[in-house]
């Protein structure tokens, strides 16, 4: 058990304030002198306060019973009541609700007996010292749960990005580099210029997964931008590994000046379409991409020749969808003509 700094500067302030201000108190309200066992009872309900934000219900026990006993022996109302305040405000922030509806009823029953006015006062007098400090410290909880649940939720979306970066960075890397070891292997003898191509492909495709592997485990380390630099103007040099790799792609973008997350996204969108092509084609497919706006929005389309078949969406085409959406935009998917992604995502004003 850590008693906190914080603790105990508040419980010398409310030591001091208790022992100070008691005498003044009790003359005002024409009491006698007090004693040395009503200055110890000062001191223990504020020594209380050290243990609140670690055994919140030793200090609601602690002070609540030194300040029963206080009353009861006659001495006079004064700063030892703050003591109770922080005491009701510890157990709400630090316990749970019911606990500390339980304590603040304790604590008012607690002082009935000792009560020397009326019952309408006495409950007038446990909704200001006893409520509204528990009151204050279930807001406070609440608001505090409030931002980790805020943290936890940037924390978690961030990591789904992370994994959705990886995912497209490491799974369209391999699918090129398995396609053009198949190159490789298969014109190996025959034609030892063709191989050597598809090897340097291979070189060069796994240089840049390597690469954008490395961005995002340095932005988990926190030593890298949020967003690694990709732009609509990657997107050529994208469809010539395609094409290196056998897969035929023509690419027209015509797009205005877009934010650097639209870009990311634009691009994300034809790399996992165009490696689901690659994956998944037959021999002599044909794939096209085309980037354009209309009417205020932003238009991706790929498309693919191939046989129209039924398809499982999977991890791809689901991040794809969260790309969009997470941009307002939408992402359908069809396999009527072909493969076909179409993405719409509103433009920024």
């Amino acid at each position: 058990m850590r008693i906190k700094w914080q603790d105990i500067a508040l419980t010398v302030a409310l030591l001091f304030f208790g022992l100070a201000g008691t005498r003044f108190a009790a003359r005002l309200q024409g009491a006698h002198n007090l004693d040395v066992l009503a200055y110890l009872l000062i001191a223990v309900a504020a020594a209380g306060l050290l243990f609140r934000s670690v055994r919140p219900l030793w200090t609601f026990a602690l002070t609540t019973s030194s300040i029963a006993v206080y009353l009861a022996l006659g001495y006079p109302f004064g700063p030892i009541l703050i003591s109770g305040v922080a005491a009701m405000y510890a157990v709400a922030m630090y316990s749970s609700l019911e606990l500390a509806a339980g304590c603040a009823l304790v604590y008012a029953l607690l002082i009935l007996p000792w009560w020397n006015d009326s019952v309408t006062s006495w409950i007038t007098w446990s909704a200001g010292w006893i409520l509204l400090p528990a009151a204050a410290g279930v807001l406070m909880k609440l608001r505090r749960r409030s931002v980790v649940d805020a943290r936890e939720h940037a924390v978690v979306s961030e990591r789904l990005r992370l994994a959705q970066e990886v995912h497209d960075v490491v799974g369209h890397g391999l699918s090129v580099i398995a396609m053009q070891a198949g190159v490789a292997l298969y014109v190996l003898d025959k034609d030892p210029a063709k191989a050597r191509a598809s090897l340097e492909a291979i070189r060069d495709t796994s240089k840049e997964a390597l690469d954008g592997l490395r961005s995002e485990l340095d932005t988990l380390r926190g030593s890298a931008p949020l967003r690694p630099t990709i732009s609509l103007d990657d997107i050529p040099a994208l469809a010539s590994r395609m094409r290196e790799a056998g897969l035929e792609v023509s690419v027209e973008v015509d797009a205005p000046e877009l934010p650097d997350n639209h870009q990311m996204a634009v691009y994300r969108i034809v790399q996992e379409s165009l490696t689901n092509v690659l994956r998944h084609s037959s021999p002599g497919v044909t794939a096209s991409v085309r980037v354009y706006s209309v009417s205020g929005s932003l238009v991706v389309e790929v498309a693919d020749t191939g046989t129209p078949a039924a398809f499982v969406e999977g991890h791809g085409i689901t991040g794809m969808r969260s790309r969009a959406e997470a941009l307002n935009g939408t992402l359908e998917v069809s396999t009527s003509h072909g493969f076909q992604v179409i993405a719409r995502i509103p433009l920024p004003s």
